[in-house]
């Protein structure tokens, strides 16, 4: 089917060296893939193994939580695990129930572990080494892991401690599988950061926006990389969207696809509005002037500011606009900033127009 534009991969040369150099090691510790949301975290991860699978004997396993409710062990249970129905006698459509999973269970076991009678990283780590067996590299991915946060197992412990307990014995310690957990919430990865059990055993990278000279190639050749044969933009043009957007593709998509019916002026001045009304919706809620004082700070733009230069009662503030994707707090610097430049308009916008 053709379509007047084409989703954009540009570059990313670099992560995705980095990506081949881990998955080529042997499996010693879990990567933890962070950066601000819509910095292309997910679709780096699946160009990579698209590309990298062609060569390789791999078994990926790839979960993303973003697409997905889960409120309870149960839910979990039945997102992680896909009944072996190779050996099961149930019915069709209970059988088609647990189709796309991770992990391969009989119905039976599947219902123990429901019931708690089967630990189920028993039967997962069962299955990676049936893999290994057959000299299959299994790589576990994981996105927007933090979805699984104030889950318990049965009733008594953290889902989320399990699990990590559970990565940690399959990479550093077995050496079963590569783990990569790929999220936006810099407080969930700054939890693991500093958790010292989890920092000896692990390694975090920072996948970040686009910079200029990317998307400068990618504007000027919208034809080669999206597609679009139907317009061009000009220099001008070009740095008026970095301008507004930077370096977010995602971003910078939803501007292209405006510009087949509105002209580039007008698109852009939507835009801006449009994150001024996220900043209205967040701030005239609970908690309005801590949250200004806050916001207020990062002014002018390209503002960043270090954690300890917060007062501790501004902390849970900070990290519910970190969850909101208001803010982006990078756990290895220390440091917070607004998801990216549109973000940043809604903030000098919000305040322009109250004329503070």
């Amino acid at each position: 089917m053709k379509h007047k534009q084409e989703v954009a991969f540009i570059n990313r040369e670099k992560e995705l060296n980095f990506l081949a150099d881990y998955i080529a090691k042997r499996p010693s510790e879990i990567l933890f893939l962070h950066g601000p949301k819509s910095s292309g975290k997910t679709t780096v991860l699946y160009r990579f193994f698209e590309q990298f699978i062609r060569g390789e004997k791999l078994e990926v396993k790839f979960l993303n939580l973003r697409e997905i409710l889960i409120v309870n062990y149960k839910d979990f249970l039945q997102i992680f695990f896909n009944v072996d129905y190779e050996k099961s006698k149930e019915d069709v459509k209970e059988i088609r129930e647990y189709d796309l999973k991770v992990f391969k269970a009989k119905i039976e076991v599947l219902k123990g572990m429901k019931e708690g009678r089967i630990n189920p990283f028993s039967v997962m780590k069962k299955e990676l080494i049936k893999l290994n067996d057959k000299n299959i590299k299994p790589v576990i991915v994981i996105d927007e892991l933090q979805a699984l946060g104030n889950i318990y197992m049965n009733g008594q412990r953290e889902l989320i401690n399990e699990l990590f307990n559970f990565f940690v014995a399959m990479t550093k310690e077995s050496h079963l599988s590569h783990i990569i957990i790929s999220s936006s919430d810099g407080y969930f990865i700054d939890t693991i950061y500093n958790d010292s059990k989890l920092k000896k055993t692990s390694r975090f990278y920072k996948l970040d926006y686009l910079p200029e000279k990317d998307v400068r190639e990618w504007l000027f050749n919208l034809d080669k990389y999206s597609k679009i044969t139907n317009f061009e933009l000009t220099e001008e043009d070009i740095q008026k969207i970095w301008d507004v957007v930077g370096g977010s593709a995602w971003e910078i998509q939803c501007v292209l696809s405006e510009l087949f019916s509105k002209d580039i002026d007008t698109v852009l001045t939507e835009y801006k509005k449009q994150m001024r009304g996220i900043i209205v919706d967040y701030v005239v809620d609970d908690n309005r002037p801590i949250k200004e004082k806050i916001l207020k700070r990062f002014q002018p733009f390209g503002t960043r500011i270090s954690k300890e230069y917060f007062e501790s009662k501004e902390i849970d503030c900070l990290k519910n606009m970190v969850a909101n994707n208001i803010l982006y707090y990078d756990p290895v610097e220390a440091i917070f900033y607004p998801q990216g430049k549109s973000m940043e308009w809604g903030i000098q916008l919000f305040f322009n127009k109250q004329g503070k």
